[in-house]
Protein backbone atom coordinates (compact mmCIF):
# COMPACT_ATOMS: atom_id res chain seq x y z
CA UNK A 1 0.00 0.00 0.00
CA UNK A 2 2.45 2.43 0.86
CA UNK A 3 4.66 1.90 -2.45
CA UNK A 4 1.59 2.48 -4.32
CA UNK A 5 0.66 5.57 -2.13
CA UNK A 6 4.22 6.91 -2.84
CA UNK A 7 3.43 6.17 -6.68
CA UNK A 8 0.39 8.02 -6.49
CA UNK A 9 1.92 11.03 -5.03
CA UNK A 10 4.51 10.92 -7.98
CA UNK A 11 2.63 10.41 -10.61
CA UNK A 12 0.22 13.57 -8.99
CA UNK A 13 3.03 15.51 -8.60
CA UNK A 14 4.79 14.52 -12.28
CA UNK A 15 1.11 16.01 -13.91
CA UNK A 16 0.78 18.87 -12.22
CA UNK A 17 4.58 20.24 -13.56
CA UNK A 18 3.27 19.04 -16.82
CA UNK A 19 0.31 21.34 -16.80
CA UNK A 20 1.90 24.07 -15.44
CA UNK A 21 5.49 24.36 -16.92
CA UNK A 22 5.79 26.82 -19.55
CA UNK A 23 6.63 24.16 -23.03
CA UNK A 24 2.87 22.45 -21.83
CA UNK A 25 1.54 26.43 -22.27
CA UNK A 26 0.36 26.39 -25.69
CA UNK A 27 -1.68 29.66 -25.35
CA UNK A 28 -1.39 33.18 -27.03
CA UNK A 29 -0.33 36.20 -24.91
CA UNK A 30 -3.55 37.34 -26.28
CA UNK A 31 -5.76 34.26 -25.69
CA UNK A 32 -3.71 33.97 -22.20
CA UNK A 33 -5.08 37.33 -20.73
CA UNK A 34 -8.73 36.14 -20.50
CA UNK A 35 -7.63 33.09 -19.40
CA UNK A 36 -5.34 34.37 -16.39
CA UNK A 37 -8.39 37.00 -15.19
CA UNK A 38 -10.54 34.04 -15.10
CA UNK A 39 -8.25 32.25 -12.90
CA UNK A 40 -7.83 35.19 -11.18
CA UNK A 41 -11.45 35.77 -9.95
CA UNK A 42 -12.13 32.11 -9.72
CA UNK A 43 -9.05 32.23 -7.28
CA UNK A 44 -10.33 34.99 -5.20
CA UNK A 45 -12.97 32.87 -3.49
CA UNK A 46 -10.17 29.84 -2.47
CA UNK A 47 -8.16 30.94 -0.01
CA UNK A 48 -4.72 29.25 -0.29
CA UNK A 49 -3.76 26.64 2.68
CA UNK A 50 -2.05 27.07 5.19
CA UNK A 51 1.49 25.41 5.31
CA UNK A 52 3.00 23.54 7.40
CA UNK A 53 7.02 22.33 7.43
CA UNK A 54 7.43 19.24 8.22
CA UNK A 55 9.02 18.57 11.74
CA UNK A 56 10.80 15.98 13.40
CA UNK A 57 8.07 15.29 15.76
CA UNK A 58 5.56 14.21 12.83
CA UNK A 59 8.42 12.36 11.71
CA UNK A 60 8.58 10.47 15.27
CA UNK A 61 4.62 10.01 15.06
CA UNK A 62 4.14 8.53 11.89
CA UNK A 63 7.04 6.03 12.67
CA UNK A 64 5.44 4.99 15.92
CA UNK A 65 2.08 4.59 14.00
CA UNK A 66 3.40 2.40 11.73
CA UNK A 67 4.97 0.17 14.56
CA UNK A 68 1.98 0.24 16.26
CA UNK A 69 0.24 -1.27 12.94
CA UNK A 70 2.72 -3.69 12.85
CA UNK A 71 2.52 -5.04 16.24
CA UNK A 72 -1.04 -4.99 15.96
CA UNK A 73 -1.28 -7.14 13.01
CA UNK A 74 1.51 -9.36 14.53
CA UNK A 75 -1.48 -9.68 17.62
CA UNK A 76 -3.88 -10.60 14.93
CA UNK A 77 -1.81 -13.35 13.27
CA UNK A 78 -1.37 -14.83 16.36
CA UNK A 79 -5.10 -14.94 17.19
CA UNK A 80 -5.70 -16.29 13.91
CA UNK A 81 -2.87 -19.15 14.40
CA UNK A 82 -4.36 -20.09 17.71
CA UNK A 83 -8.01 -20.56 16.65
CA UNK A 84 -6.84 -22.61 13.37
CA UNK A 85 -5.63 -24.73 16.01
CA UNK A 86 -8.40 -25.02 17.39
CA UNK A 87 -10.35 -25.31 14.76
CA UNK A 88 -7.87 -28.19 13.58
CA UNK A 89 -8.70 -30.03 17.00
CA UNK A 90 -12.01 -30.00 17.35
CA UNK A 91 -14.51 -32.89 15.95
CA UNK A 92 -18.00 -32.74 14.93
CA UNK A 93 -20.25 -29.62 16.03
CA UNK A 94 -17.55 -27.53 17.67
CA UNK A 95 -15.12 -28.16 14.49
CA UNK A 96 -18.13 -26.29 12.60
CA UNK A 97 -18.18 -23.40 15.33
CA UNK A 98 -14.35 -23.39 15.51
CA UNK A 99 -14.86 -22.70 11.78
CA UNK A 100 -17.20 -20.23 12.63
CA UNK A 101 -15.08 -18.22 14.74
CA UNK A 102 -12.07 -18.34 12.78
CA UNK A 103 -14.35 -16.84 9.82
CA UNK A 104 -15.68 -14.36 11.75
CA UNK A 105 -12.35 -13.49 13.24
CA UNK A 106 -11.16 -12.81 9.70
CA UNK A 107 -13.88 -10.70 9.06
CA UNK A 108 -13.54 -8.52 11.83
CA UNK A 109 -9.96 -7.74 11.61
CA UNK A 110 -10.06 -7.04 8.07
CA UNK A 111 -12.73 -4.49 8.49
CA UNK A 112 -10.47 -3.18 11.12
CA UNK A 113 -7.05 -2.97 9.04
CA UNK A 114 -9.46 -1.69 5.89
CA UNK A 115 -10.19 1.37 8.47
CA UNK A 116 -6.59 1.97 9.77
CA UNK A 117 -5.08 1.86 6.01
CA UNK A 118 -7.46 4.03 4.92
CA UNK A 119 -7.02 6.67 7.87
CA UNK A 120 -3.04 6.49 7.23
CA UNK A 121 -3.20 6.67 3.47
CA UNK A 122 -5.08 9.75 4.45
CA UNK A 123 -2.30 10.88 6.56
CA UNK A 124 0.42 9.25 4.33
CA UNK A 125 -0.63 12.17 1.13
CA UNK A 126 -0.76 14.92 3.32
CA UNK A 127 2.75 14.16 5.08
CA UNK A 128 4.32 12.99 1.60
CA UNK A 129 2.62 16.84 0.20
CA UNK A 130 4.43 19.13 2.75
CA UNK A 131 7.72 16.84 1.45
CA UNK A 132 6.90 17.91 -1.79
CA UNK A 133 5.60 21.37 -1.28
CA UNK A 134 8.87 22.52 0.43
CA UNK A 135 10.39 22.70 -2.82
CA UNK A 136 7.53 24.37 -5.06
CA UNK A 137 7.43 27.27 -6.96
CA UNK A 138 4.80 29.67 -6.07
CA UNK A 139 2.60 29.09 -8.59
CA UNK A 140 2.94 25.42 -8.18
CA UNK A 141 1.40 25.78 -4.82
CA UNK A 142 -1.35 28.24 -6.05
CA UNK A 143 -2.20 25.19 -8.25
CA UNK A 144 -1.87 22.46 -5.63
CA UNK A 145 -4.32 24.44 -3.98
CA UNK A 146 -7.22 24.47 -6.19
CA UNK A 147 -6.58 21.24 -7.27
CA UNK A 148 -10.25 19.41 -6.51
CA UNK A 149 -8.15 16.45 -5.12
CA UNK A 150 -6.04 18.07 -2.63
CA UNK A 151 -9.16 19.94 -1.34
CA UNK A 152 -10.78 16.82 -0.38
CA UNK A 153 -7.95 15.87 0.74
CA UNK A 154 -8.06 19.11 3.12
CA UNK A 155 -11.71 18.56 4.03
CA UNK A 156 -10.77 14.46 5.05
CA UNK A 157 -8.14 15.91 7.50
CA UNK A 158 -10.10 18.28 9.28
CA UNK A 159 -12.97 15.29 9.85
Amino acid sequence: MTTFTCLTAALLFAGLVAVVSPSAAQTTPAAAAPQAQGQQDHQAHHPAPAEQPVTQAQETEMAGMQQKMMADMKAMDARLDALVTKMNAAKGDAKMEAMAEVLATLVQQRATMRDRMMNMQSQMMGHMMQHVSAGMSPDMKKMMAECPMMKQMGAAKEK
